[in-house]
């Protein structure tokens, strides 16, 4: 227990101490990531009073502190979630545990049993609770709180919404974190009480009942096999690079900002890179000679005081070749334009902030957002989407970027096949497996399986050749079957 208290006893010093924090939510508990001076970014839950939450701290401390900051950031939302729940609850968990424990302690006369610490109705009432969205349980709890106050608005609804449900992964995730820091909570704080063998018993039943409230796994996978449920056709992203072109008449960004705009989409289509890998690019990762990128892993960079949600590379490691066209364009663009904004910062982040308070300083995740949610959802893409009859189920993102140039990448590996086959070079042709090894180094993957939601559009593509093949194959042999059957020549017999 002491070595939890001094993970805790850390992060609590050095949050009273640090003043690069922010704040998220809006409720009694919110959530606060700190940046400490080596660098390291840190999640916690503060509570009405802005202190860190005992519990939701030391868990995050004991099993992420060594996690990237979008895990820890996912877990402690996940946390916030649990705590909406739990603040409609007669008590905290932590007090319930010890108030059962307690009790049965009393009642026992040496002879104690296993408690229970959450009944069949608390598992399931926190299973719903994990299906509805953040937004929508809170709304239910503030109306919880309003006490006698009568609001008759919610009282008489002239419609009923139901609330809006988060996916059945999404659901099982927060389950699974939840049980695990109850569990936690319960080995913690009772490890040194005489009967903690049964309570060990108790948290595992504890965990047994929450993980059975998990839904089944979605059977129909024909979403997660439809490529436009990933990404608009490779039409639209060619599309969005003619607008994105800074002399192009409707680019929808001013002038001071097309440039690099402009160049940062290149680098999204031409290298199908991550967002959190373009943003912590700095100018040492670029071999301008070579026409490479390197795509370097650093995590809680102390250089980057700037951004409290820092953006990095989920992937491996890799050097990326680009064109001699886009080593041009990042050389003269951190030479002339950026070397102004940002020599007085001293960083070596390529992409900066153009204008504001900000200027100068290397670009965050929701300024990118924002700058690709500006072209997807510019008129003269959608009248370009609708002149040329094109059907999407999803606009363009930055992530969309990845799966087109993963299309891009199965097309110009068939072509090459297709010419090398014609030309009788067979030892030439590239293989399935080099191309899966290829798709897997270029995407930072660990896993051959990993780059293939990425190919699936280029799968469908051939699915559907090979199958309208085979029915023009068996249409035929079936006219042919029928020119034999006596009569079925025009005949008579």
């Amino acid at each position: 227990m002491k070595k939890y208290l001094e993970k805790a006893g850390f992060i609590f010093s050095t949050f009273l101490q640090s003043r690069k924090f922010d704040l998220w939510g809006d409720m009694e508990m919110k959530r606060a990531s700190l940046i400490f001076q080596n660098g390291e970014r840190f999640s916690l839950l503060l509570n009405e009073s802005g202190i860190p939450d005992f519990w939701t701290t030391l868990y995050l401390t004991t099993f992420y502190r060594s996690s990237t900051q979008e895990t820890m950031r996912s877990v402690s939302n996940v946390l916030v979630h649990f705590k909406i729940w739990e603040n409609a609850q007669p008590l905290s968990f932590f007090e319930k545990i010890l108030k059962i424990t307690e009790d049965a302690e009393n009642e026992a006369n040496g002879n104690i049993q296993c408690p229970q610490f959450i009944n069949i109705a608390e598992a399931q009432s926190l299973a719903r609770h994990c299906k509805i969205k953040t937004v929508a349980a809170r709304r239910r709890l503030t109306k919880k709180n309003r006490g006698n106050v009568i609001d008759l608005e919610a009282a008489h609804p002239t419609s009923v919404l139901p609330d809006p449900v988060v996916s059945v992964k999404q659901q099982r995730q927060r389950l699974k974190i939840i049980t695990e820091y109850l569990c936690f909570v319960v080995e913690t704080s009772l490890r040194k009480r005489p009967h903690f063998a049964y309570y060990l018993d108790s948290a595992d039943n504890l965990k047994k009942l929450l993980l059975k409230q998990k839904p089944k796994r979605q059977g129909a996978k024909s979403s997660q096999s439809d490529p436009d449920k990933k990404a608009p056709p490779p039409e639209v992203f060619d599309e969005v690079m003619r607008l994105a072109d800074p002399e192009c008449h409707y680019n929808p960004f001013t002038s001071l900002v097309r440039n690099r705009n402009y160049l940062m989409f290149q680098v999204l289509y031409e290298t199908g890179m991550r967002a959190g890998e373009i943003l912590q690019l700095k100018v040492e990762d670029i071999e301008f000679t070579d026409q490479i990128i390197n795509v370097v892993r650093r995590h809680d960079d102390p250089g980057d005081k700037w951004r409290s949600i820092e953006p990095n590379a989920k992937t491996e490691e890799r050097e990326l070749p680009i064109s001699f066209e886009l080593s041009q364009a990042l050389y003269n663009y951190i030479f002339n334009e950026r070397r102004l904004l940002a020599e007085k910062l001293n960083h070596g982040f390529v992409f900066v902030s153009n204008k504001g308070p900000s200027i100068g300083t290397p670009m965050s995740l929701s300024q990118f957002s924002k700058m690709v949610l500006k072209v997807a959802k510019n008129e003269s893409l959608a009248t370009y989407i609708e002149s040329e009859g094109i059907k999407i189920d999803k606009h363009v993102t930055r992530h969309g970027f990845r799966h087109n140039f993963n299309k891009r990448l199965s097309e110009a590996v068939d072509q090459y096949n297709k010419k090398a086959i014609s030309e009788n070079r067979l030892n030439d042709v590239i293989s399935e497996k080099a191309e899966i090894d290829t798709r897997k180094y270029l995407l930072g993957h660990r896993s051959d399986k990993s780059g293939q939601v990425y190919n699936l559009r280029h799968t469908k593509e051939i699915a559907e050749k090979l199958h309208m093949k085979a029915i023009e194959e068996v249409s035929e042999k079936l006219k042919a079957m029928r020119q034999q059957v006596p009569g079925m020549d025009g005949k008579k017999v």
